[in-house]
């Protein structure tokens, strides 16, 4: 077994690396939700890629075009990701996804993570939260492709996260100096941005589009603590806000964008990321 691999087994199983709720999950009722289809690995006319299937009622499954989106940035991370990390190229092919209708207790582990999208890297599960998602993709307007389009490589990047050990660092400092939580989740968090900036840099599809940059640099404008979390003005970081200001995220999610290197995103070095 690969050092990466064996580093990724210590993590701690229940650990969720959330992407930005638009709404606090605290501020949502625990509806429970049912409505799960699972997406499938498998190979279609020569391409490899993610095939839809219908809900167990048989029914074709809502939100085609989010799911189109979602599958099409997480086949194209994952393409990107094993060019980029070679050895581990394997462990990225690990990576699952599936839609929820909301993330329960029972997607990872008893953890509950609200609306999504996330990533448990217990199970290397991607969970997309469909009632979210189409929401988020209506406030963005003319940004919705390119906001679930960065939340997916933002979880992406939790999985290469998670590849290189970095949640058990995570949780190794969390153990010394819990009075630091939400520093070093914002840190962990702010490291999955720029690791999405790093897949678009070197994506074949997106590398080349100064528009796409320009809608995700928007959205991350608009998807930071300071703008999604209330009773803070714009520009500070809320208590317990663990994504980062629209600014932190606009920065490290640019310098993966811009050098294209993974080992530059280690915020847990940066003096104030």
């Amino acid at each position: 077994m690969r050092q990466g691999a064996r580093m990724r087994r210590t993590a701690m199983a229940t650990l969720v690396g959330a992407a930005a709720a638009l709404i606090p999950a605290s501020l949502h009722s625990a509806r429970a939700r049912a409505d799960e289809s699972p997406v499938h690995t498998g190979l279609a006319a020569g391409m490899q890629g993610r095939v839809l299937v219908a809900d167990e009622s048989g029914v074709p499954p809502p939100s085609r075009r989010l799911r189109a989106i979602v599958s099409r940035a997480l086949d194209d991370s994952i393409a990107t990701w094993k060019r980029l990390i070679g050895p581990d190229a394997v462990d990225v092919d690990a990576v699952r996804l599936r839609f929820v209708g909301r993330l329960g207790p029972a997607n990872c582990y008893g953890l509950y993570a609200g609306e999504g999208p996330a990533y448990c890297s217990g199970n290397e599960t991607v969970f997309v939260g469909t009632d979210e998602a189409n929401r988020l993709m209506a406030r963005l307007g003319p940004q919705g492709e390119a906001g679930i389009t960065f939340l997916i490589g933002h979880e992406m990047g939790h999985h290469i996260q998670n590849i290189h050990g970095r949640f058990a660092l995570l949780n190794y400092w969390l153990a010394r100096r819990p009075w630091r939580r939400v520093d070093l989740m914002r840190r962990f968090e702010l490291e999955a941005d720029c690791y999405a900036g790093v897949w678009i840099h070197a994506s074949a599809a997106w590398a080349k589009s100064a528009r796409f940059r320009s809608d995700m640099f928007e959205v991350l404008a608009k998807i930071g603590d300071d703008r999604v979390l209330p009773h803070e003005p714009e520009g500070h970081v809320p208590l317990g806000g663990v994504h980062g200001t629209g600014k932190q995220r606009t920065r490290w999610f640019m310098r993966g964008a811009r050098d294209g290197d993974w080992r530059a995103c280690n915020t847990f070095a940066a003096a104030n990321p």
